[in-house]
């Protein structure tokens, strides 16, 4: 049973310092976090932004859709515009800007955010820098969206997924999404879903087990007993130090 789960920083350390940024890293790296989640949206130039939403009005001071605004547009916006207690202006991000920021030293979990029945245009673009970047170790991409999974598997069988789902999965998509179509090498259930059953069935599939998002320490400790490989959390200093 593992009870020391690797601690991953949701948006990075986003209580400390607007979500998805570079400071939210940086904060992350500093709180020895050992991997950082982020999302990723495609700009209407092509280009992978770090930015949760589809649109940007949540953490911005602009609005729109995210697809409507150039790179250059978004990375000269504030994206410290509603962070609570005020903070300096910090632009949304583009991937590359924080893969050179972290380099080598976490785990980066990209998360796919895509309602796209094709599986979305962030794929390709992905995979060209995991492929350019020799990332296969590092890199493990996740999203809701079981199409852009099985395109990720279609086009590049190195890569590592993570099936992300919220809600109990019934046998019948247990055993879809499972099947070599997609072939995850970790199941990201919310944290609530996850019980001895669920690691039981996730193991007899040779999937990891990487929840979220968990911000209390008895849960955390919880979900370590339980052995998950995983926990992202907005607070990984707390969590960390909760589970010394």
């Amino acid at each position: 049973m593992n009870h020391h789960p690797k601690i991953f920083a949701h948006r990075g350390a986003r209580l400390a310092a607007p979500e998805n940024t570079l400071p939210a890293f940086q904060a992350a790296l500093d709180m020895h976090a050992d991997g950082v989640e982020l999302d990723v949206h495609c700009s209407k130039d092509g280009q992978l932004m770090v930015i949760h939403d589809f649109d940007v009005d949540a953490t911005t001071n602009e609005h729109g859709p995210v697809s409507n605004f150039t790179a250059d547009q978004l990375t000269h916006m504030n994206a410290a515009a509603h962070f609570e207690g005020g903070f300096a202006a910090t632009s949304v991000p583009t991937l590359l800007q924080v893969l050179d920021l972290i380099d080598d030293r976490c785990r980066i979990n990209v998360e796919v955010k895509s309602m796209d029945m094709l599986g979305g245009d962030q794929v390709e673009p992905l995979l060209a820098v995991i492929r350019e970047r020799k990332l296969y170790e590092q890199v493990i991409v996740s999203s809701f969206n079981p199409v852009t999974l099985i395109k990720l598997r279609w086009l590049d069988k190195r890569v590592q997924i993570g099936l992300l789902h919220y809600l109990a999965l019934p046998d019948y998509l247990r055993a879809a999404w499972l099947s070599p179509i997609i072939q995850p090498q970790a199941v990201h259930p919310r944290h609530d879903l996850v019980d001895v059953e669920y690691m039981a069935w996730a193991r007899s599939q040779g999937c990891a087990v990487n929840t979220w998002t968990v911000n209390d320490v008895d849960e955390a400790r919880r979900l370590a007993a339980l052995g998950v490989d995983v926990i992202m959390t907005d607070e990984p200093d707390v969590i960390i130090a909760g589970l010394a």
